[in-house]
């Protein structure tokens, strides 16, 4: 691994850069290179792990891969407040470019995470995109929706009924290390798509932005991979929007009984090998 900083889009980024093993030079293993997009209150790292995770196995398959912070996000310079999916576009098109020209790669696989699946979204038709990997996407720039607010709720709070039961939470209280923050926000049904997309009409992000990324995206017809949970309360509605809005229709792996970020080791497995075997079989293809 390799720790690297490049510039996004109004600061400086800081990411890890995975080589892919026993190629050379490091951008042209199998004629792929992998992007990884995290969610909109996220890090390079992804929820418990799980993008380094990721990594360490793409690499080991050969396949270079970038991980990095948006803007204002973990180690990167910049303000999360002022952050759009505008922005962030702008940052995923800066790491594409750095990756050229500090590694040589020049076909790539966005691998969006949540938020950073409306990133992907948008930036598909950018020079140099073979395939699209989105794990957990949401609805693109969707805006609030009482009834997907009230469905993410009821379903978190759920979940942390269940986890009054388990001892492990009594001893997180104890030790201060129960992320209250987190919950309050669960409980209030946040979280799954970005924060800013009611919102060409609040000046937060450039007019027609949002159509114009739809239709940029209408001529995407490269591979596509969706993974979702069953247990997500987002899946529904996202997975019929997406088969939608892709043409041709995207493959579509279900996790049985996971949640929107795969909190479970066997999930998580079953995301990061499923995602694998598809980047292997689609990287002959790339010319």
């Amino acid at each position: 691994m390799e720790a690297v900083l490049f510039q996004g889009a109004t600061d400086k980024l800081v990411g890890v850069w995975h080589p892919p093993l026993g190629t050379a030079p490091p951008g042209d293993a199998c004629g792929l290179t992998i992007v990884m997009l995290h969610g909109w209150s996220g890090t390079r790292s992804g929820p418990h792990q799980m993008l380094t995770r990721a990594a360490r196995e793409f690499a080991a398959s050969g396949f270079g891969v970038l991980r990095f912070d948006f803007g204002g996000r973990g180690d990167s310079a910049g303000d999360s407040e002022t952050a759009t999916l505008a922005t962030m576009r702008e940052d995923a098109r800066a790491a594409l470019k750095f990756c050229n020209e500090k590694f040589g790669a020049r076909k790539f696989v966005l691998l969006g995470l949540c938020s950073g699946c409306e990133v992907a979204f948008s930036a598909a038709m950018e020079n140099g995109i073979a395939a699209l990997c989105l794990w957990s996407a949401p609805v693109f720039a969707a805006g609030h929706s009482d009834e997907r607010a009230a469905r993410k709720r009821n379903d978190n709070l759920k979940k942390y009924a269940r986890k009054l039961l388990d001892p492990a939470t009594y001893a997180k209280a104890l030790t201060g290390k129960l992320d209250t923050a987190a919950i309050r926000k669960a409980a209030s049904g946040q979280g799954g798509e970005s924060k800013n997309v009611e919102s060409e009409e609040a000046g937060q992000l450039p007019p027609g932005w949002k159509n114009d990324a739809l239709a940029r995206f209408q001529k995407f017809s490269a591979p596509l991979l969706l993974i979702y949970g069953s247990a997500d309360p987002t899946t529904g509605e996202a997975l019929v929007w997406h088969r939608h809005h892709c043409n041709p229709e995207p493959q579509v792996k279900m996790i049985s009984g996971a949640n929107h970020s795969y909190y479970g080791l066997a999930w998580e497995r079953e995301v990061i090998e499923t995602t694998r075997r598809w980047l292997c079989e689609i990287a002959p293809d790339v010319e």
